[in-house]
């Protein structure tokens, strides 16, 4: 993908898919605690990255972890809404997802699914593994949409749902980011679930 987007550039896309012990190579001389990473990768049980704060090493003024608190905000959605978060399955690693099931939440063959709180659910006529249809309300006012997936109760708090990415980072909005972090609001995001349409 790189070399079909980026078809001018210098860096060698093809020659790195060749072998990816030159991608390895490559990390090994600009990463920390990365060197001599093809060697080490091919250890029986591989090898662990230095993190600091594993080793109770703490990069602060106090030498020591320090915590703060930061206030809570209202995060009630308006009346027929949901606040919806995306989050991986058991069985995927970041945007990588090896197979439809997802043992921690008990799901088999389902990746097309939103987890909703019982009473949520009832209160809405809806019965587990019902077709449902889920419409993003973005903060510039613009809907995006998704049709089709199927409703699994789950111990969530009411008012909230929660579902798996990358599928549900669809009805993410071009303005739906964090003013903080510059990140997609797909921990927090205002939806709308009613039964499908049959689309």
């Amino acid at each position: 993908m790189a070399g079909a987007t980026l078809p001018d550039s210098k860096t060698p896309w093809e020659w790195y898919a060749e072998d990816y012990d030159r991608v390895r190579d490559a990390m090994a001389r600009v990463l920390p605690g990365f060197e001599d990473f093809n060697r080490r990768v091919r250890e029986p049980l591989g090898f662990r990255i230095v993190q600091a704060a594993r080793g109770r090493e703490f990069h602060t003024a106090s030498g020591r972890a320090e915590f703060h608190t930061s206030e809570l905000p209202d995060v009630t959605p308006p009346q027929g809404m949901r606040v919806r978060s995306t989050m991986r399955s058991h069985d995927q690693w970041n945007t990588t997802v090896y197979s439809d099931d997802d043992r921690c939440r008990r799901v088999k063959n389902l990746r097309p699914l939103l987890f909703m709180n019982p009473k949520d659910m009832a209160d809405r006529g809806l019965a587990e593994f019902d077709l449902i249809d889920i419409m993003s309300h973005a903060r510039d006012g613009s809907t995006r949409a998704v049709y089709g997936y199927r409703v699994i109760a789950y111990d969530i708090p009411p008012a909230s749902v929660a579902s798996h990415m990358p599928e549900l980072t669809i009805p993410c909005g071009l303005d739906d980011y964090s003013r903080q972090s510059h990140q997609p609001l797909m921990k927090h995001q205002l939806v709308t679930v009613t039964p499908s349409h049959g689309r």
